[in-house]
């Protein structure tokens, strides 16, 4: 890919979406997990399952009754 294809998607991609870092410690399980799901995982990115998981708990009925 040429350099100014790659210019061209980074500043549609900081236009178009936020960016979130999180951190997590490689003594958890959740480490583990998240370790495990991005070596089997060959359809489903950490991204889309991290965005779905979110969308499920801030639509929820618990949530909203916060």
């Amino acid at each position: 890919m040429g350099k100014t294809a790659t210019k061209s998607k980074d500043k549609y991609n900081e236009k178009t979406y936020a960016r979130y870092t999180i951190r997590i410690r490689k003594d958890s399980l959740l480490y583990d997990y998240i370790e495990e799901f991005m070596g089997h995982s060959k359809y489903t990115s950490l991204n889309y399952l991290v965005t779905k998981l979110l969308d499920k708990h801030f639509l929820s009925k618990d949530f909203k009754d916060e």
